[in-house]
């Protein structure tokens, strides 16, 4: 984990631009509710970090506390928060997200390469703590070859378009489809700097980690397979993250009624005012 010289982690990736703030006493209330064995001296150091980089901050990490808390087992997220609870070395939202996968596959923070920190960029912050996750793992299979990848877009691209462009890049400019296939974004452009590809080149011990969690969590949301032979594209979604989109689209549905329901019993208390 890269540091800034007053200890923070630090990263090239922009922060981001929303100007309303979450309060501190609401900060420590959210995230002592949230983890299994709060304790003051961290949730006041996660604090101190929230209030340091950039406005939004201390919403990001609680975005990120949730997502984990919904996508990781409870040990997972008690390790995320005790590393990133440590006094001038508070992990940024994408390296929490990075520590999660690892933690939860057994392999010690202090394990985890230079190298490995600096591709956890790729994971964005969650933006809003009951977003789900949109990885997903790739497999291109190509001349009886097998390339794995993974994606941080999962339904936000037709994987059979993907399909289609990349067979017709690769004849166009003499390389191969699982060549052509990580060159795009979600928009089919060619994609560029690489954060935006909709395919990531592959990263063998995350995509190695990743395989490893999709039976156990709903951190991987599908399998997809593209044969480039055949032309043909199927997917496997996770019967784990199926259960945790339904559960939240259920939260979201009951969530609106009582909003709406709240609505129109103010506008009768008005009406019967007046």
């Amino acid at each position: 984990m890269k540091q800034h010289a007053d200890g923070f982690a630090s990263s090239s990736k922009s922060p981001p631009k929303e100007t309303c703030e979450m309060s501190s006493q609401e900060f420590i209330a959210r995230i002592n509710a949230l983890i299994p064995s709060p304790n003051e001296e961290a949730s006041k150091n996660l604090l101190d970090f929230g209030n340091s980089l950039w406005l939004r901050l201390k919403e990001d990490l609680y975005n990120t506390f949730s997502f984990i808390s919904r996508h990781f087992t409870p040990d997972t997220l008690q390790g995320v928060y005790d590393l990133s609870g440590i006094a001038n070395k508070g992990m940024l939202p994408w390296e929490m997200i990075g520590a999660a996968i690892y933690l939860q596959t057994n392999t010690p923070v202090q394990e985890i390469e230079e190298d490995s920190w600096d591709y956890f960029v790729g994971f964005t912050a969650p933006e809003a703590p009951d977003k789900i996750s949109s990885l997903a793992l790739c497999t291109v299979h190509e001349n009886g070859c097998a390339a794995q990848f993974y994606t941080r877009h999962f339904g936000r691209f037709d994987p059979l378009e993907l399909l289609y462009n990349a067979t017709a890049r690769s004849v166009y400019n003499g390389v191969t489809i699982t060549e052509a296939i990580q060159q795009f974004d979600c928009n089919m452009e060619i994609r560029h700097p690489w954060e935006t590809a909709v395919i990531l080149d592959p990263e063998p011990k995350m995509v190695e980690k990743l395989t490893q969690l999709m039976p156990d969590s709903p951190i991987i949301a599908a399998h997809i397979n593209l044969d480039a032979d055949s032309g043909t594209v199927a997917t496997e979604i996770n019967p784990l993250w199926e259960k945790l989109r339904d559960e939240l689209d259920e939260l979201s549905h009951g969530q609106q009624q009582k909003t709406s329901e709240k609505k129109r019993s103010s506008k009768r208390s008005h009406q019967m005012e007046r």
